[in-house]
């Protein structure tokens, strides 16, 4: 009987998004929620109805949400077991204005002014697709950023795993004014003309991301240095701390920024939308001379996805030095085994030369690194997926696991293993507690099953990134500068994420 009445919850549950309209609001767009366990257990089930319908509603400019729950047959209480008060449990969830009635939600929504816009600054604008789209910026210190927020981050808890809310105390209050104002804020929309009114437009709400900056140590200046009034802190010989003379500007204090949450809805994602979010918040950040790093708060694999090609297309299109980075083939491998240094330098002892005698220019890299802003682990995976695609075709890992290829050159084969071994150097150090648990033998073979997986993933990213392929005259042609070593068939079209 028990199955008879309970419902999944992520089929229940419809998220629209609604614009008003004659007679009434009419929907923009509805999709479904991939989670419901934060707020209906574990088990994403709701007991007590049949035919349940969970409608949840949101204004498509200023995402003014409604709740409305309706079922074609209830469960009578029976003892202590009765319907789960759908209502009462998400009052946890949405703020008060949810639960007005249908015509109090509808007259709000007709009564939004048509020269209505986004709250905080206009960052972005770009045409994509035949499409305007706008990037709007702002912190958790303007009120009417905190309100957009407020309505929409339950869609955190339903897309986001391990998704919380942003900005509240242990008790659920806003924070104090000068940590709201480390949150900053962006809103992407599409932007449409409003037929027959000029300079007037339709906004739709597509997604956003919250970015929380943090103060970002680092090593002070010499006290020799000559300093004016809002230089950093510094240290004199004697290690005791200066403080600058005058007001400290706490805006112009060295910060990394981090990015804790990214979502774009549903019906919007695979359209390059994503994207345009991205890049615009690392654009800034790289011009912020106060920003030094960019970081991501617990990335699932989409957005890892999205990052790792986003940051690729950046480094090769805006630093020539990372975009002409390849293997140094010219380090000798000794026969009877070597030792690889942090210089990436290759010995048979335990001396080491200079870092332009090893694999790659650990010294450039770095100074890349910090000029591009881009979280150490991150940058070093950018490297690889870089080093890798410059690998000869004969030895260059593809994404299908199954192509055959004829025996390669020893110089080739050279090159592939010292990119290999600049690969498994990175991924000893950072689980070599794991593997250090393991018998040397054990330890050897799971290291290379993690190796080949990763040239794997490199290989479905470097795919995603080969130019767009056009058929002329019944041929193939392949548009901008793909690598013409690479089987057509790996040509894969650019699909925007």
């Amino acid at each position: 009987m028990e199955e008879e009445w309970t419902a999944n919850a992520n089929e229940a549950l419809t998220i629209s998004l609604v614009k008003p309209s004659t007679p009434a609001i009419s929907k923009v767009s509805s999709f479904h929620p991939n989670f419901t366990y934060p707020i209906f257990g574990e088990d994403e089930r709701i007991f007590g109805y049949k035919g349940l319908k969970v409608n949840l509603q949101f204004d498509a400019r200023n995402l003014r949400p409604h709740l409305s729950v309706s079922s074609a047959k209830k469960f009578p209480p029976v003892g202590e077991v009765e319907a789960l008060n759908i209502r009462e449990v998400l009052k946890e969830f949405l703020p008060g204005v949810a639960f007005q009635t249908r015509a109090e939600y509808e007259k709000a929504i007709n009564d939004v002014q048509d020269t209505w816009t986004p709250p905080g600054t206009l960052v972005n604008t770009t045409e994509k697709n035949g499409e305007t789209y706008e990037i709007w910026r702002g912190t958790l210190a303007d009120p009417a950023v905190r309100q957009l927020i407020r309505r929409i981050q339950v869609t955190v808890l339903f897309f986001i795993e391990g998704g919380s809310y942003i900005a509240l105390d242990a008790n659920g209050k806003d924070d104090p004014d000068y940590s709201l104002a480390r949150w900053i804020v962006f809103f992407v929309y599409k932007k449409q003309d409003i037929p027959s009114a000029a300079e007037k437009y339709e906004y739709t709400f597509q997604g956003f991301s919250t970015v929380y900056d943090f103060w970002m140590y680092q090593h002070p200046f010499p006290a020799s240095n000559a300093r004016e009034n809002n230089t950093p802190i510094q240290s004199k010989r004697d290690d005791s701390w200066e403080l600058p003379q005058g007001d400290l500007d706490l805006a112009n204090l060295p910060r990394r920024a981090r990015i804790s949450q990214f979502i774009i809805l549903p019906p919007y994602q695979g359209k390059g939308v994503g994207a345009l979010l991205y890049d615009t918040i690392f654009e800034l950040c790289i011009a912020d001379p106060s920003t030094k790093e960019i970081t991501v708060e617990d990335p699932n694999e989409d957005f890892d996805l999205l990052r790792d090609i986003c940051d690729l297309k950046y480094l090769r299109k805006n630093v020539p030095e990372f975009a002409v980075l390849k293997v140094n083939g010219n380090v000798a491998i000794p026969e009877k085994g070597g030792l690889l240094h942090n210089n990436t330098q290759i010995s048979s002892d335990d001396s080491a030369g200079s870092s332009t005698d090893g694999i790659v220019d650990i010294s450039k890299l770095e100074e890349l690194r910090l000029k591009s802003k881009i979280a150490p682990r991150q940058f070093w995976r950018l490297v690889e997926m870089h080093l890798m695609s410059t690998l000869p075709a004969s030895v260059r890992p593809q994404a299908d696991a199954e192509s055959m290829k004829p025996p390669a050159p020893k110089a080739d084969q050279r090159v592939y293993s010292l990119w290999r071994l600049l690969l498994k150097q990175r991924l000893y150090r950072r689980n070599v507690l794991i593997l250090a648990e393991l018998e040397t033998t054990e330890r050897i073979i799971k290291l290379n099953e993690t190796v080949n997986n990763v040239e794997w993933e490199y290989a479905k990213i470097l795919e995603r990134l080969q130019p767009k392929i056009t058929v002329a005259n019944g041929k193939r042609k392949v548009n901008g500068d793909a690598d013409e070593d690479m089987p057509s068939s790996k040509k894969a079209r650019v699909n925007d994420i």
